[in-house]
């Protein structure tokens, strides 16, 4: 009867461990909200629903009695920064928003949208007038404050010291927080040295959002396929990815590139970090759609429409050819950029950890599983390098792309 059960029991572990192996790899999404794979719909409609109410509730609340607002989805609640309770009180019985009450969370804050927002423009001015190297801010309204992020390396500049000083003889009390950011360079364009790592990427001419392009420079990734009204195709990516001479197809997971894609022929690293690749081989087949190859059933995503992200809160997605498909929360709306030389503002700022070749990748958020929208391009950000999963990013938005490039218009799937 013992051999029994222990025959039973080597069965039972046997089955067990064949399941568990053979379980699907989390998709970026689940692995963000720590769910499985099969609740990311119930999630997705959670956090739709969250920003639909979020944009009603933001039209309800003015900017001296209130200092913004945070969805969550997993805990289902928007938290609204709260100054005055008696204000509150009267939002929680408008007609517009009283049905959604329990997803409301008021919360006392010390700091009113007016006055970060103020304090925020002056120091964007200070930014770029002192031009720091490798700086961040942005207003977090989880924290309801200021963030000055930057490098320790990079503190005591001339150019940090005196723009963290004037920040300081304006008494604005922001929060400063500092990575350890160049044990290698930290260059946005990364040198690779080779070296193969997990399945082959799909050799080929196909160009996905998300693939890498290599250039003399080192490599960056592809953001989206745009046209001009002329009907010229491009690969979108980050203006910073500039190089004079050619640009090559490198998939995902290659150690050399495959084929000639074209120039770039328009770039700007001000006002916006943005540039176009002129798709010059005829061979070369762009797909609007993200590179997301690491994923069993949806290793393609294409590319339905664009959008403004508009929550604090709501999930972001980069697809880089370092990085693959990550996933992070907007911390942000408006934030800014410094490198030392030049300055980004109107920029998203999302804490999501990138890897240097990821920049010009595309930011999207997912409609469902097999379709996303795109909202812009990773431009870089900050991190600590020995940490692989904290970290902040700067997002070009959509919007100001094709503000400033009038002539282009994305690619989508029909």
């Amino acid at each position: 009867m013992k051999s029994t059960y222990i025959l039973m029991f080597i069965f039972m572990l046997s089955n067990y461990l064949t399941v568990h192996s053979q379980e699907e790899p989390k998709e970026p999404l689940a692995k963000l909200w720590n769910i499985e794979n099969d609740e990311i719909l119930k999630y997705l409609s959670i956090e739709k629903n969250l920003s639909i109410v979020d944009n009603i509730l933001k039209s309800l609340l003015d900017d001296v009695n209130f200092g913004g607002t945070n969805i969550n989805v997993i805990k289902n609640m928007i938290f609204i920064n709260t100054l005055n309770f008696t204000k509150a009180a009267e939002i929680k019985t408008s007609i517009e928003i009283r049905q959604y009450i329990s997803l409301l969370n008021f919360i006392r804050a010390d700091n009113s949208t007016a006055k970060l927002s103020s304090r925020f423009q002056d120091i964007d001015n200070l930014a770029k007038s002192y031009i720091p190297k490798y700086c961040m801010g942005y207003i977090n309204s989880e924290i309801n404050n200021i963030i000055i992020a930057s490098c320790n390396e990079t503190r005591n500049e001339t150019s940090n010291t005196a723009f963290i000083n004037a920040i300081n003889d304006r008494m604005y009390y922001p929060i400063f927080t500092y990575y350890n950011c160049f044990n290698r360079s930290n260059n946005e364009v990364s040198k690779r040295k080779g070296g193969d790592i997990g399945k082959v990427g799909d050799i080929g001419n196909r160009i996905l959002a998300g693939d890498g392009i290599e250039s003399d420079e080192g490599t960056c990734s592809a953001g989206f396929l745009a046209r001009s009204h002329s009907n010229i195709k491009y690969i979108a990516t980050a203006g910073h990815c500039y190089n004079p001479g050619s640009y090559y197809l490198l998939p995902w997971n290659s150690t050399t590139s495959t084929v000639l894609i074209g120039e770039m022929q328009n770039y700007l690293v001000e006002p916006i970090d943005f540039g176009l690749i002129y798709i010059g081989n005829p061979i070369i087949q762009p797909v609007p759609s993200v590179r997301n190859t690491d994923s069993e059933r949806y290793n393609e995503l294409p590319i339905e429409d664009i959008i403004s992200v508009s929550s604090n809160g709501a999930h972001l997605c980069l697809s880089g050819f370092f990085s693959h498909v990550r996933c992070g929360y907007v911390t942000a709306l408006n934030g800014f950029t410094s490198d030392g030389e030049v300055h980004n503002n109107n920029i998203i700022v999302v804490n999501l950890r990138y890897i240097p070749g990821d920049s010009g990748g595309p930011i999207f958020s997912y409609k469902d599983l097999t379709h996303v929208s795109l909202n812009g391009i990773l431009r870089g950000g900050l991190f600590d390098f020995h940490d692989n999963i904290n970290g902040i990013a700067g997002v070009i938005t959509i919007n100001s792309i094709l503000s400033v490039f009038n002539f282009l218009e994305v690619v989508t799937v029909p």
